[in-house]
């Protein structure tokens, strides 16, 4: 099969799929002991379950053969298409993003290329187009493979683009939707603290459960001195830019006029935990309204990987984290169980 390029984005579809070179070298105890048959039956198998799970999942097979200085990687669109690539010398494109000027390259390479250092594994968020045409906010799990010198030969994982889904979860003094769905009240009062307390519960081990409480916290001025401003389709639009930035699983309420709680769930270590915070402010600030230039924000922010630590609970050490932002000045965040522990 001829290499094929993609000119729209320079990358090589590989003249041997990547699901051939990743079950290659899955070799079992179990695959010696079967007939030829019956061993091509599994193989073949193994190869549709990764094709069920990354269609289901909407994720994204990588591995970075060192040897080969080529980046492979496999999707599966939602209609059963395998899109599969190859990024040739890409320890230069490393380098060049390690150097670069843009943030998320840099933390994208500089994670990348500690993996290569020393045997390890990890998670980066960033912002871009590695995965995909357009860029997205990508959640990638990696793991170093030593070579039998103890010298590491590639980098595997996976990812999964965390915004691709937006979906309406907001009901409160903005009226709500979901697309375009009334889901009345699915994220305010007691249907929010239910839906909340669900996730909490089934948490995986592993996996926190993060409450984010964003006050707009001049809003009321704003409504003294303009009070013919929108704020009802300010709320709207507020809310359609976070959820934009974030998945369809997570949940986002206005519980007061000037207020909203979003509630994410997964793999959350402190410094993604602290980017999705600063994150959120960031946003506030993009929705272009007229009477709300001027608008700044706070975020107090709680988590949990404890099942018996409940909405309410969440809410109120947000609540305590919230104040301390305010009192370090606008468009601030702080996180409580970070101060807890100082």
């Amino acid at each position: 099969m001829a290499e094929q390029t993609d000119e729209r984005t320079a990358f090589v579809v590989p003249s041997e799929t990547f699901s051939q070179i990743v079950v290659s070298g899955l070799g079992t105890p179990l695959d010696a002991e079967l007939s030829r048959p019956a061993g091509m039956r599994l193989w073949q198998e193994r190869l549709g379950a990764i094709d069920m799970m990354l269609e289901r999942s909407g994720a994204a097979l990588f591995t970075f053969d060192l040897e080969e200085d080529t980046f492979y990687f496999l999707k599966v669109k939602q209609d059963g298409q395998q899109v599969e690539r190859r990024i040739r010398n890409f320890s230069a494109i490393l380098d060049m993003a390690v150097h670069g000027s843009d943030p998320e390259g840099v933390r994208f390479a500089e994670a990348i290329r500690e993996a290569i250092r020393r045997p390890m594994d990890g998670v980066v968020e960033f912002y871009g187009s590695v995965f995909s045409e357009d860029p997205h906010w990508n959640r990638l799990t990696y793991k170093s493979v030593p070579a039998a010198d103890g010298i590491v030969s590639s980098i595997i994982g996976y990812s999964f683009a965390t915004d691709d889904v937006s979906e309406w979860c907001v009901q409160g003094a903005a009226g709500g939707r979901c697309g375009g769905r009334s889901i009345e009240a699915i994220a305010s009062g007691a249907k929010l603290e239910a839906e909340v307390n669900r996730q909490i519960h089934q948490l995986p081990q592993g996996d926190k459960g993060t409450l984010f409480l964003i006050e707009l916290t001049n809003l009321e001025e704003h409504i003294t001195a303009h009070p013919e401003i929108n704020v009802a389709g300010y709320a709207h639009a507020l809310s359609d830019m976070i959820l934009s930035d974030f998945r369809g699983s997570d949940l986002l309420g206005q519980v007061r006029e000037d207020r909203f709680v979003l509630f994410i769930c997964g793999h959350t270590p402190l410094d993604i935990i602290e980017r999705r915070a600063q994150r959120v402010i960031e946003l506030v600030h993009k929705v272009s309204m007229k009477g709300f230039e001027d608008i700044s924000v706070s975020v107090g922010v709680a988590a949990t990987g404890a099942p018996k630590l409940h909405y309410q609970m969440l809410l109120t050490q947000a609540e305590s984290a919230l104040r301390n932002a305010k009192a370090h000045g606008k468009n601030n965040y702080r996180v409580y169980f970070e101060e807890e522990k100082l």
